[in-house]
């Protein structure tokens, strides 16, 4: 499975989930929960970092796109899927803030509970950068001894191409 995330080049290869999310908190964990959080598309990965930039002029040039591989023969046994129904009113699993932002304290509880449940590598969850969750992000468990099959396969200097935004001034 590729997994694509943005963050300085300094970090591409570190898994220790020890950043901003580490520090602050995020959707889908609490401040002080080493955690990684990834997309399953770069469109999705650059989407995401639109949420906290008020324009791609304002990405540092240090960030780079990074692609990354957890195996597939591990698929099975690493990831788990957040029920992401959301047409469904029988869904219990997700919450109906979960989109909220700032990002309420009932997904950050799942995403917790998930993380020091440690059972799995992987989780996949609605990206809120999307309309109704129609994409995916996957949030990772640097604890999980799976972590080890993560691998970055590179790295890329543009994020966008050269046309993109170039009516903004």
């Amino acid at each position: 499975m590729k997994l694509y995330r943005i963050c300085p080049e300094q970090y591409l290869k570190n898994y220790t989930g020890l950043g901003a999310s580490f520090k602050n908190g995020a959707r889908w964990n609490n401040k002080g929960i080493p955690v990684l959080y990834f997309a399953l598309s770069p469109s999705v990965a650059m989407l995401e970092m639109a949420n906290y930039l008020p324009s791609p002029r304002f990405v540092p040039k240090s960030y780079c796109l990074g692609e990354y591989n957890l195996p597939n023969h591990l698929f099975d046994n690493l990831i788990t899927t957040l029920d992401e129904n959301l047409n469904d009113s029988s869904n219990k699993t997700l919450p109906t803030d979960w989109a909220q932002y700032p990002y309420p304290y009932s997904t950050q509880k799942i995403g917790t509970n998930w993380l020091e449940g440690n059972t799995n590598t992987a989780l996949i969850v609605p990206s809120s950068a999307t309309p109704i969750g129609l994409e995916s992000i996957v949030v990772i468990n640097p604890r999980h001894h799976g972590i080890k099959a993560l691998s970055l396969i590179k790295s890329y200097q543009e994020l966008f191409n050269k046309r993109a935004f170039s009516g903004l001034v």
